[in-house]
């Protein structure tokens, strides 16, 4: 009988452990210069951690130690410990960092500067900036190839993406896509990039075979950024004034379905047991929690002010 207790408490024990390693967003909130600590398993904020001036992009390692946060204001990334859950560098950066990407070995750390018009990498070692690459105007949005070769740049005043080869660090294609691109997704299975447009309302859908444009589909009104969902074979998009997440059919891209949300969504991720999906609502200080199944939000969470959470937010575990 002992042995049976011992082994149920093993049990018991293993089961709460599980539920405290559940992964963590990290929210940057605009209007007080903050990132909330959400534990996903709870859906509860668990720490305010202070960054530099209107934090805006944020993307978290794959091996999730670390969260890099983009302060437009202060000119600066913030570098978040995941294990303190606090600030452990300031990297001064360019003149106005927004979107931030990490490379798949998580050794490079790329950074958009909206107004300089240059993409700085920056070596995750040293904290240190390697390069800047001159891109198109206004680059808005970034994401890296799982493989690493190649980084992906939304120029929104341009209506292009670029290529830029990271054996080289030089950009070797530019495409047209629809106007004021912002967020984009890689679909590696399928060789496509996706790009929000806001201006256009609508995404582009990129071959990466081709490199070029091969089709637009209509979405919300001013659509912001961009999630994949491979499991069920869709794309989630938010659109900023239409206060909604379109549902875009992955096999025949085509919007099928619109989710309602808080105002102003901007920042959507995935999260890692692809059964939630998490939105920022930048003008109801709130995230929605999307049920990938049903297509319904089941949960709210309150964050600080002007929450935006532009990029990957969620730890992988």
């Amino acid at each position: 009988m002992s042995v049976i207790k011992t082994a149920i408490s093993f049990l018991v024990l293993s089961w709460n452990c599980a539920l405290q390693a559940q992964p963590y967003a990290f929210i940057t909130n605009q209007g007080s210069d903050s990132v909330s600590v959400i534990d996903t398993y709870k859906n509860k904020v668990i720490k305010t951690i202070p960054v530099g001036r209107k934090p805006a992009g944020v993307v978290v390692s794959n091996d999730s130690k670390r969260v890099y946060i983009s302060n437009p204001e202060s000119r600066d990334i913030s570098v978040i410990d995941t294990e303190s859950l606090s600030v452990i560098k300031t990297i001064n950066v360019g003149g106005g960092p927004l979107a931030i990407a990490i490379s798949p070995n998580d050794e490079s750390l790329y950074v958009a500067d909206w107004y300089e018009d240059n993409v700085y990498i920056i070596d995750t070692d040293s904290l240190t900036v390697r390069i800047k690459v001159n891109v198109g105007d206004s680059p808005s949005g970034l994401i890296a190839d799982p493989n690493g070769l190649f980084l992906y740049v939304a120029n929104r005043d341009d209506n292009t993406v670029m290529i830029i080869d990271l054996n080289d660090n030089i950009i070797i294609n530019t495409i047209k896509v629809g106007k004021a691109p912002f967020g984009i997704a890689i679909d590696s299975e399928r060789k496509k990039l996706y790009s929000a447009n806001v201006q256009s309302g609508d995404v582009s859908v990129i071959d990466l075979y081709k490199k070029k444009t091969i089709k637009h589909v209509k979405v919300g009104d001013f659509p912001y950024a961009i999630e994949v969902d491979k499991k069920n074979n869709r794309i989630f998009v938010t659109n900023q004034r239409s206060n909604t997440v379109s549902v875009i059919d992955r096999n025949i891209l085509k919007t099928v379905s619109h989710i309602e949300v808080g105002e102003y969504p901007e920042g959507i991720s995935l999260h890692p047991d692809k059964n939630r999906l998490y939105v920022a609502n930048w003008f109801d200080n709130m995230i929605s929690v999307i049920d990938v199944n049903s297509l319904e939000v089941v949960d709210e969470i309150g964050t600080e002010d002007g929450c935006r959470a532009y990029g990957q937010f969620i730890s992988k575990h």
